[in-house]
């Protein structure tokens, strides 16, 4: 597989044995940059940067990997882009295009830090968090400034005032405080929301401040007089959000329905609304100029709006919350990925670049798995199962019986036989030809986590959260036996390509090797983390596991040893699968990436 022209930025941070990186991970947060020409976007494995005229990457901002940017907050005031580690220590990174890359660590909080943000000045940082404390820190050293209480639960959020004089923070007790920057003092308490306040912003001059509860309002008050001006009603809860437009006349709030609203900042009419999202909006921002609103969602888009006439200007794509299910088609050309934007893509391997792609028209996909000839695509959707025809982009067929999400599918090697493993606590097989069930298989007593046919196509594997792995006739569905060792649910299972070894990881800190012929045990070796995938080389040499510390590991499968370790994920890693020539290893999990591994430098 020679990369013909991958798209740069595939090939931007990418960690030792590691040649392609496929998604660019979930989004957050997202800001302009001061003169308007580029957006900053926070997800899990670091910051993206973007020409806002041509919607290209501009760069990838990574901070290492023990410090992703999950759900970071983040501020790009005049030279320097701010943003918090979540990492052992509370910590921060500063870009500055005059001084370059710095980290501070913040040491005094007491429980976790929800919010820090730094003064439109640049010379002071505020943290609050679920100690009740408001924090000033010097942004130049991170020494401690002051501290100062007055909430009586957990402070969420936090706002500066545009001359940075004034901090704004709000919390679980419902109320709005005021303070000085410069002695800390509390200036006033504004009252009248009903739940936690979830979200505050200032007005460029000032004079309003704007705060989102999980009241499902949006309130407007007075600085001067701490009276309510404007109640909105956006019927949103959490993650409610509300920007001022740089002049001040205008206010944007996400809703409920996955819109965006544009209302009078006087008057609180609304002024326009935005349509174009198909999941919860999780973030917006007014360009400098005021003529453009950026949002970000849960549908894996950012997405870039007039503000005057409510039309939609471009939309970036790309980015998903988590690649948890992959597979290689047969020769090797091609890999199918699920994403959290419900859409299932196909890769070509021989560019990297997206070659086609099957809209589930908003059904939740789950595991894919190509069928034997390559040419049908299997995927779950909660208690259904898509099939696809691969060439044509079409669907094939609906599958239904399962009563509870299906977890797993694979199909029979060398058979038009599609398993599939339920919170049921079924397997049932399928004829993909007809579309008619063969046999309904029961006997595990909790959920099925994970299927697999042996290369030959005689066996059916199947484990399960209730700590056993039973072998079936696959072409019967009979039940074979019950290999029982673990102590704990099993997570994954995988048949060697010869058939002869099974397998199989538990959360017990244990992978088991089985002889799935004479249903013996073989071996067992310890893992230092629940695996959720297990993949074998093509020569059966190798055994790869992927789990919850985000690494992927090779063991030798003759010897128990351990051959290599590969970071490069920021979260939990949920799928792996060796390329047919079995010189490259794709790993995909819940930071919305895949990583491709030249197993030739490893």
């Amino acid at each position: 597989m020679n990369i013909e022209n991958p798209p740069p930025y595939t090939q931007w941070g990418l960690p030792p044995g590691a040649k392609v990186r496929l998604g660019k991970g979930g989004l957050e947060e997202v800001r302009y940059s001061p003169d308007g020409t580029q957006l900053a976007v926070t997800g899990l494995i670091g910051i993206w940067l973007y020409d806002v005229h041509t919607y290209k990457e501009i760069a990838l901002l990574q901070q290492g990997q023990d410090q992703g940017a999950d759900t970071l907050p983040f501020s790009w005031e005049g030279t320097t882009l701010f943003t918090q580690n979540w990492d052992d220590t509370i910590s921060f990174t500063l870009w500055d295009t005059q001084i370059g890359q710095r980290q501070i660590t913040l040491r005094e909080h007491t429980k976790d830090i929800q919010n820090i943000i730094l003064s439109p000045d640049g010379t002071t940082f505020a943290s609050v968090g679920w100690d009740k404390a408001i924090r000033f820190w010097d942004s130049r050293t991170g020494r401690l400034r002051s501290t100062v209480i007055g909430h009586t639960e957990p402070i969420m959020t936090l706002a500066f005032s545009a001359d940075s004089k004034t901090l704004a923070t709000g919390g679980f007790d419902h109320t709005i405080r005021l303070w000085d920057v410069s002695d800390g003092s509390c200036l006033s308490t504004l009252t009248g929301h009903e739940d936690d306040i979830r979200h505050l912003a200032f007005s460029p001059n000032g004079i309003i401040l704007a705060s989102r509860s999980q009241d499902k309002t949006a309130c407007l008050w007075d600085v001067s007089t701490g009276e309510k001006v404007v109640t909105l009603l956006t019927d949103i809860e959490e993650y409610g959000k509300t920007v001022f437009s740089p002049d001040g006349t205008l206010i944007a709030t996400n809703c409920d329905d996955h819109s965006l609203r544009i209302w009078n900042a006087d008057t609180g009419i609304e002024h326009t609304r935005l349509i174009g999202h198909k999941a919860l909006v999780w973030d917006i921002t007014f360009s400098p100029d005021g003529k453009t609103l950026a949002s970000v969602s849960e549908d894996s888009t950012i997405r870039f709006w007039n503000v005057n006439s409510g039309t939609e200007k471009g939309v970036i794509t790309g980015h998903a919350r988590w690649s948890n299910y992959l597979d290689f088609s047969p020769d090797g050309t091609l890999l199918a990925s699920n994403t959290s934007d419900n859409i299932l893509h196909l890769y070509d391997m021989n560019t990297y670049i997206e070659s086609a792609s099957f809209d589930s028209h908003g059904d939740y996909l789950g595991q894919v798995a190509f069928s034997s000839d390559g040419e049908m695509l299997a995927s779950a959707s909660d208690e259904k199962i898509f099939l696809w025809h691969v060439n044509s982009d079409t669907q094939s067929a609906i599958l239904q019986g399962h009563t509870d999400y299906i977890r797993t599918l694979a199909f029979v090697p060398n058979s038009t036989t599609l398993a599939s493993g339920s919170d049921d606590n079924t397997i049932r097989l399928w004829d993909i030809d007809t579309g008619n069930q063969l046999a309904l298989l029961t006997g595990h007593t909790d959920n099925i986590l994970a299927v697999a046919g042996s290369p030959d196509g005689t066996i059916l594997a199947s484990c399960s959260a209730d700590g056993t792995l039973r072998l079936w006739n696959a072409n019967t569905g009979h039940p074979l036996t019950v290999l029982k060792g673990h102590t704990e649910k099993i997570g994954a299972i995988v048949f060697s390509p010869d058939g002869r070894v099974l397998a199989s990881a538990g959360w017990d800190g244990t992978i088991r090797l089985w002889d799935p012929q004479n249903c013996e045990h073989l071996s067992t070796f310890a893992v230092p983390d629940n695996l959720y995938a297990l993949a074998f080389s093509t020569d059966g040499n190798i055994l790869a596991g992927g789990g919850q510390d985000d690494k992927v590991r090779l063991w030798d499968v003759h010897t128990g040893n351990l051959r290599a370790v590969m970071s490069g994920h920021y979260a939990d890693i949920e799928a792996l699968v060796f390329s047919p020539d079995g010189k490259t290893l794709a790993s995909g999990g819940d930071d919305g990436t895949i990583l491709l591994w030249d197993l030739r430098v490893i």
